[in-house]
C-alpha cells in the first residue's frame, strides 16, 4: 500500500487535471484486485458512479481494508483513500476529517457531483463502527 505522505506529495505535484488523473491510472495498478467472491452486493458501495467494493477488516481494534472499482479513475482515488486510514483505530480515524485529507490531495477538481456523493458513501463506510 502507498504510503500517505509519499501519495501526498505526488498528487500536490500534479500541475494539471490530465497530471492527476495520469498520476491516479498509475496509482490505481497498486490496488490488489478483489476476487469476484468479494464482490458481493453487501461489499458493494452505494451511490457510486462506477461499482465499488469495499471490505473492512478489524483485528485488535485496528482497521484494514481492502476494495476495488470497475473504474481505473476510482482504483486511484481509491488508493488515495486507503493510505489514509489503513492500519488506524476506528476512533482514530472516526476523527479525521477525510474530506479535508483528499481536498489536500488535490482530488476536488476530479470529484464530479455523481462520483463525489460515492466518494461520500465510501466515506462514511470506512468511518461506521462495525456493521
Amino acid at each position: 500500500m502507498t504510503d500517505a505522505i509519499h501519495l501526498k506529495t505526488q498528487l500536490q505535484a500534479c500541475r494539471s487535471k490530465e497530471d492527476t488523473f495520469k498520476t491516479l491510472v498509475t496509482l490505481s495498478k497498486t490496488l490488489p484486485r478483489l476476487t469476484a467472491e468479494d464482490k458481493t452486493e453487501v461489499n458493494k458501495i452505494k451511490g457510486c458512479e462506477s461499482a465499488v467494493w469495499l471490505i473492512i477488516e478489524e483485528s485488535h481494534g485496528i482497521r484494514h481494508f481492502e476494495a476495488d472499482s470497475d473504474a481505473k479513475l476510482m482504483r486511484g482515488v481509491l488508493v488515495a483513500i486507503l493510505s489514509l486510514v489503513e492500519g488506524k483505530a476506528l476512533t482514530d480515524i472516526q476523527q479525521m476529517d477525510l474530506k479535508a485529507e483528499l481536498a489536500e490531495l488535490n482530488l476536488s477538481s476530479y470529484l464530479t457531483s455523481s462520483r463525489a456523493n460515492g466518494i461520500l458513501a465510501i466515506l462514511e463506510k470506512i468511518q461506521a463502527p462495525k456493521q
